[in-house]
């Protein structure tokens, strides 16, 4: 695990769900839940665990649990961030867009999370990569967290560049493992 200061505040970056949670973060960022696919309706009726064990971790810490992973609820499927706080799932965040053109449906909308110190914008996978993404995001939150499927190939190396361009301090987690993170210069 490692915590990056990106200015606003903390986060904390993992590839595995912590155990315990770490101490001096104002979130924790997981991607090696998104390879998985988390099957909603299975998680509801009680048969598989994950969403249970994620929100009481989250019970032990002050801060949101953020893990990536690919959910499906019956025949709709979507890359997804599933949010945990104080022993609950708080919210789902989906993509919103499909850059790829896998059978993955888009979500609605782009959560800002309220954190204690700051606003934090949530872009999920490919969205982290358009330019009106980082703009609607501006004028609403202090700093972006995204949460990926794919590896952080060429295209992602865009973020710097979107991070300046629209003066918010970001870190990204990658399901293989790799981390960007940074703030405007």
């Amino acid at each position: 695990m490692e915590i990056f200061d990106i200015g606003t505040g903390k986060i904390g970056v993992s590839d595995a769900i912590a155990q315990p949670p770490p101490d001096g973060v104002d979130a924790l960022l997981v991607a090696e839940p998104m390879l998985r696919e988390v099957v909603l309706d299975r998680e509801i009726q009680g048969l598989t665990a994950f969403a249970a064990d994620v929100a009481a971790l989250s019970a032990r810490c002050d801060y949101p649990i953020l893990c990536g992973c690919r959910t499906r609820y019956r025949t709709v499927r979507h890359v997804s961030v599933l949010t945990f706080a104080g022993g609950r799932l708080l919210d789902i965040a989906d993509r919103t867009v499909n850059l790829d053109g896998g059978n993955y449906s888009e979500g609605d909308s782009i959560k800002v999370l309220r954190l204690k110190k700051f606003r934090l914008g949530l872009l999920v996978d490919t969205d982290v990569l358009l330019a009106e993404n980082w703009k609607r995001l501006a004028a609403q939150c202090d700093a972006v967290a995204c949460i990926a499927l794919r590896p952080s190939d060429a295209d992602f190396a865009y973020i710097p560049t979107l991070s300046s361009l629209f003066g918010l301090p970001y870190t990204a987690a990658f399901s293989d493992g790799d981390i960007l993170w940074g703030t405007p210069q």
